[in-house]
């Protein structure tokens, strides 16, 4: 498949909004959204801190015919996020996913998102620059944090944390995203929600801004070369279900997530370590009168080619949470564990193969003070086993205070 131009993209934005235009019954509707989380701690006797902030901007319109038709901006305040994903974990792989926006590589301010979207009976079709299906649909243990978790974080402190069960390896490159209606099925075994997405290639926004960046490759003759390696036709598709097994609205509540992504590896890649992605991802919530227990676990071969695909990366995290209070947002408690091993592509000649194995472990305690505001603070420890050519083991324990807020 050919790669979505810009001219496609901006084209299709603008018949969205004429057609809005010529046949909306309600007039055009901006809603503004976001969140944002500031942690401090000490990490190993090492004062550190760190902010987060993200904010979206929607305009949207209802037609004649019931269709709402919009569009959406998406931005963000990370100093910690990578100006390049990974396709592994966080630090573990060389290998780089999909990108983390429109930005300067020294810039902690950037474009994360710009879409259009129209829905109606038929679903949600979205086009542009959004996160996929594979994300959307995730589910990972609970957390009662907006950033310091044991998996998918915003903020860790330590520098060790690699576990990440997530399966976001298109990021926000452009693509199309199709989600089925959320009573497809009739909601007689269930809420079912069910969708795919595709991105033609994870290049797509400007020199080095977007994933991916040069790998380490390694001549026959021990010199070591840099080549880039590229992922295009990216294919992800996942489900998310939901059932509540009483009518008492505190009573068991289960939900599980999966998903699965694909990509080709570019043809113009002439790397003999790398190769197409494949990754798996599955999650598990029980709750039940303030408590949620459940799970994850992510597999991919990282886009390593065989055999070292075999290896590639494996993560998984599990925790329970507890909130108080008749609406269960008073005061929150919970604890997390997570652990990740990863093959890692590195300069050795007579061995380029590495690893690196991690755990983590956190107890916290959250309290909500109203108006969408929350603090609480937080202990993690983090271990990082690794060879010796990439500086050995490593751990850190961290004590942090987060304060959040969302709008």
């Amino acid at each position: 498949m050919k790669r979505l131009s810009k001219s496609l993209l901006f084209s299709t934005v603008a018949a969205a909004a004429a057609l809005g235009a010529a046949f909306a019954a309600d007039p055009i509707e901006i809603e503004v959204e976001g969140e944002a989380s500031a942690v401090a701690g000490v990490s190993d006797g090492e004062p550190r801190a760190d902010a987060d902030a993200r904010v979206r901007v929607k305009g949207s319109t209802i037609l004649d015919n019931g269709v709402e038709l919009g569009a959406a901006l998406k931005g963000r305040l990370d100093g910690q996020q990578p100006a390049q994903l990974y396709a592994g974990g966080r630090y573990s792989s060389l290998l780089i996913g999909g990108p983390r926006g429109v930005a300067p590589l020294s810039g902690d301010v950037y474009l994360e998102g710009a879409y259009a979207y129209a829905r109606g009976g038929f679903g949600t079709l979205i086009i542009g620059r959004e996160e996929g299906v594979a994300r959307t649909l995730a589910v990972t243990s609970p957390t009662i944090f907006r950033a310091i978790n044991v998996n998918d974080w915003r903020t860790d402190l330590s520098g060790l944390n690699d576990v990440h069960t997530v399966n976001d390896f298109s990021g926000y490159a452009t693509k199309i995203t199709y989600m089925a209606p959320a009573n497809a099925f009739g909601g007689a075994l269930g809420q079912i929600r069910l969708g795919v997405s595709y991105a033609p290639s994870l290049r797509n926004c400007g020199e080095r801004l977007c994933a991916p960046e040069d790998g380490f490759i390694i001549a026959p003759d021990g010199t070591l070369l840099n080549e880039t390696a590229r992922w295009e036709n990216v294919v992800e598709g996942a489900l998310y279900y939901q059932k509540a097994l009483s009518d008492d609205p505190l009573g068991p509540i289960i939900g599980v997530g999966a998903s699965y992504v694909a990509a080709d590896e570019d043809a113009r890649s002439l790397s003999p370590a790398f190769g197409d992605y494949e990754a798996y991802s599955v999650g598990l919530n029980f709750g039940y009168r303030g408590f949620t227990v459940g799970g994850s676990v992510k597999s991919t071969n990282a886009g390593l080619a065989a055999p070292l695909d075999e290896d590639g990366y494996l993560a998984f995290d599990a925790g329970v949470t507890f909130r108080t209070g008749e609406d269960r947002g008073d005061w929150g408690f919970m604890l997390g564990y997570g652990q990740s091993e990863a093959t890692v592509i590195g300069p050795n000649p007579v061995d380029p193969v590495f690893f690196r194995d991690t755990q983590t472990a956190q107890a916290g305690v959250t309290y909500f003070i109203g108006r969408g505001i929350t603090i609480g603070a937080a202990a993690q420890f983090v271990e990082s086993k690794k060879p010796v050519e990439q500086g050995g083991p490593e751990q850190a324990t961290t004590v942090v205070i987060e304060s959040s807020i969302r709008f």
